[in-house]
């Protein structure tokens, strides 16, 4: 079986839909699936103009313009990631569509926000794929509402490798912030939380881990504070060890499609706490502590109470990493995918 991959992110990730591309990815590859990858940046990057100065939609441009560029390898299934910063397909390719959805502009974006444009577009590509595959109930609702059928819905929550050996002991009072440094993942409320934490644990760490463009901001509100370290984008393999060394990973975004970095860390047996928003809630329902969105206050003595409370933080770690193991492996993830693709294979992709 022969499936492309179209997707703005790739090797090495930016964010979580690189991440589960080269996951989903390599769990395929194990299963002797031929897999090729179009994409934007990274390792399979290929060349399109600059025109809206937004480089996924621009990507999307080039893909709608010359679909060939998808089809070249005569791939029974293109799979490309859609939604805000993905990939979005109008045109008919002659073979089965099938989109991964993290998050939808509407999700994404509130009214008056010009980027909300896009949301008729996002829908019209939806409705013409084969399956849409949401990455969580909540993304799933807000593709049904765009007029796709249940029938063409399926959640398919994102894979983690889950560590078999032992994992590392996590630091005391080291706090880890991994993502986008940018305004709605709530970096500066991530910032708050860990000087709070150094007040009363001044031999503690915080960690942030991500770039954007808050990243100048959040350079200037550290100073030359030692007990910060900034790290910027990391490999997969320091990420794992910072998830490893953290004693809890602070979430305070304002919307996520699905927390991948909630379900990597609880991989790694550390906490999580965050605002109460869908893609968290479905992400760490055992591992995590949520707070209404936006309350920074409840934020703040969540995080020093589970700091404080050794105990718990090691009960919690455990069913977290208990839950990934149960409900988030990448052979359950890829087995579902090769059936579905397998049955799809042969058909033609739906259309409205």
């Amino acid at each position: 079986m022969r499936v492309t991959f179209a997707s703005y992110d790739d090797d090495p990730p930016l964010g979580g839909q690189g991440v589960l591309l080269h996951g989903m990815r390599a769990a395929l590859e194990r299963r002797g699936v031929d897999v090729a990858t179009v994409s934007g940046r990274g390792d399979h990057a290929i060349h399109y103009p600059r025109v809206t100065r937004r480089a996924p939609l621009d990507l999307s441009l080039q893909l709608n313009r010359h679909p060939d560029l998808l089809t070249r390898n005569r791939p029974d299934v293109v799979h490309a990631y859609g939604g805000p910063g993905g990939v979005l397909l109008v045109r008919r390719l002659g073979v089965p569509l099938v989109y991964t959805a993290h998050h939808t502009y509407h999700q994404a974006h509130g009214r008056g926000d010009a980027r909300r444009a896009l949301a008729p577009l996002e829908a019209r590509a939806y409705r013409r794929a084969a399956m849409v595959l949401p990455v969580s109930r909540s993304t799933a609702d807000a593709v049904h509402a765009m007029g796709v059928p249940s029938s063409h819905i399926e959640v398919m929550p994102p894979g983690i490798d889950v560590p078999d050996a032992e994992v590392p002991k996590h630091e005391p009072a080291r706090i880890l912030f991994v993502g986008r440094l940018e305004e709605h993942k709530g970096v500066l409320d991530a910032l708050a939380l860990m000087r709070a934490v150094l007040e009363v644990h001044p031999d503690g760490r915080g960690v942030m881990i991500g770039v954007g463009p808050l990243a100048n901001a959040v350079r200037a509100r550290v100073g030359s504070d030692a007990r910060f370290e900034l790290r910027g984008a990391v490999d997969r393999a320091t990420l794992h060890d910072e998830y490893a060394r953290a004693s809890l990973v602070v979430m305070p975004s304002r919307y996520e499609g699905l927390g991948l970095v909630a379900l990597e860390a609880q991989s790694a047996g550390t906490p999580v706490v965050g605002y109460d928003v869908d893609g968290l809630r479905d992400a760490a329902p055992e591992g995590g502590v949520l707070v209404r969105v936006g309350d920074v206050q409840a934020l703040r003595a969540a995080t020093l109470d589970l700091v404080n409370d050794a105990s718990r933080l090691a009960e919690l770690g455990a069913r977290g990493r208990d839950f990934v193991r149960r409900r988030h492996s990448w052979e359950a993830v890829a087995d579902r995918l090769q059936e579905l693709y397998q049955q799809l294979g042969g058909g033609t992709s739906a259309s409205v």
